[in-house]
């Protein structure tokens, strides 16, 4: 079966390494079972003019030799094209080399010819990164995490750390904070993972490179807050937070932020934050949709409504705003207006489970049963399917 020694880490990489130990890749974790036609095809018969490039191509793999490695593994494929390994190691051995371009092309090949074999794309993805060819890089590297990288560390966060990244210039903060969040849960951190989880809690499209020298401080000074929320230190977190709002009071975002962390502890403080950020950021979506949440929770469905009616007049087809304008109607005793709130909601987000049980409530007090009961059956259909997957990558950034 064919296995492949990890390539060398990206540029970054150096830093992580130095944070968590690394386990030894054993051939175990490359081995997947036939993937292609190619794999289960007779073996080819034995050449000796193959034989003899196979053995210097390991013996100049093993000795370090990359530029040999290369230039012999790429003589082994070229007699043997459907070899999974060489391809592997030919990959690798270019990667070692910074050849992005020539290593990215290596590894479509083994992509191609182990199509469940999760490093391969990993590296295919990380390749594309270096080259910025975001777009692919993404699909490759969301792949590589759904078949599975195996017990290699350093792999792990490297896939996580640039997938983060990608997220986050394409304005997807959520999903980039979680992607993340992957190293405070296991208390791993370095200058440029606070760094990055400092660009998803202050909703930053930025790569690391752009971050404005200005702002570098607010930014590390946030990552640090994050972390310390994500790795369940909530004294030291809110410490954080409050240093952060304190030296940058008018930073965009970072009221936002620390209103998000104290939702659930201190609704009302929480509720504070959030119009502190719409007096620094009067078009602030988020920030409304979340204030919404908490005055439902309190009890106050008129100024939910409110805040939800806003956040609609300034993204007409934000499903959340209209789904929260929709259950503050109900609460208030006006079922008929919230139907037309969330049946909107349902539209622009068809696959939220949550949306149609809300409508499906609004039309039992209505009486139209009917379409109450093909609201539930689509919740509970959904229900059954599971969350919904997450966004597709929106237009990459330019660069």
């Amino acid at each position: 079966m064919p296995h492949y020694h990890p390539p060398k880490h990206l540029p970054l990489a150096w830093l992580l390494i130095a944070l968590f130990w690394l386990s030894p890749v054993t051939p175990a974790l490359f081995a997947q079972g036939p993937s292609s036609a190619t794999e289960v095809a007779a073996a080819p018969k034995p050449s000796p003019a193959f034989n003899t490039l196979q053995k210097r191509a390991e013996e100049a793999w093993k000795a370090n030799q990359m530029e040999d490695a290369a230039k012999l593994y790429r003589q082994a494929v070229g007699l043997r094209p459907a070899w999974p390994e060489g391809w592997g190691r030919l990959a690798s051995s270019l990667f070692q080399l910074n050849r992005y371009a020539q290593a990215r092309d290596a590894y479509r090949q083994t992509t191609v010819l182990t199509p469940k074999n999760g490093p391969s794309w990993a590296f295919l993805g990380l390749c594309e990164y270096e080259l910025r060819e975001y777009r692919p890089a993404f699909d490759h590297l969301v792949r590589s995490e759904q078949l599975g990288l195996g017990p290699d560390r350093d792999l792990n966060a490297q896939v996580k750390y640039h997938l983060a990244i990608l997220w986050d210039t394409a304005g997807q903060f959520e999903a980039g904070l979680k992607e993340i969040s992957w190293f405070p849960e296991q208390n791993l951190g370095s200058p440029e993972i606070i760094e990055a989880i400092g660009l998803s809690v202050l909703r930053r499209p930025w790569f690391p490179y752009e971050i404005p020298a200005d702002q570098r401080g607010s930014v590390v000074e946030a990552g640090a807050a994050g972390f310390a929320e994500v790795s369940r230190q909530p004294d030291k977190a809110k410490a954080l937070f409050e240093q952060l709002v304190s030296e940058y009071p008018k930073e965009h975002d970072a009221h936002y932020a620390y209103g998000h962390f104290l939702a659930n502890i201190d609704p009302e403080a929480a509720l504070r934050e959030y119009k502190a950020e719409l007096e620094i950021t009067p078009s602030h979506v988020p920030a409304r949709t979340e204030a919404a949440v908490l005055c439902l929770q309190m009890g106050q469905p008129e100024n939910a409504l409110r805040y939800a009616q806003e956040a609609n007049n300034l993204e007409p087809n934000n499903a959340s705003a209209h789904n929260l304008a929709g259950r503050a109607l109900s609460d208030m005793g006006r079922p008929k207006d919230a139907i037309a709130e969330l049946v909107a909601a349902t539209r622009l987000e068809p696959k939220n489970s949550a949306f149609h049980l809300q409508l499906a409530r609004a039309y039992q007090k209505t009486g139209e049963t009917a379409l109450a009961t093909k609201e539930m059956a689509a919740f509970n259909d959904l229900e059954k399917k599971g969350p919904p997957p997450r966004p597709g990558f929106p237009a990459p950034p330019s660069q």
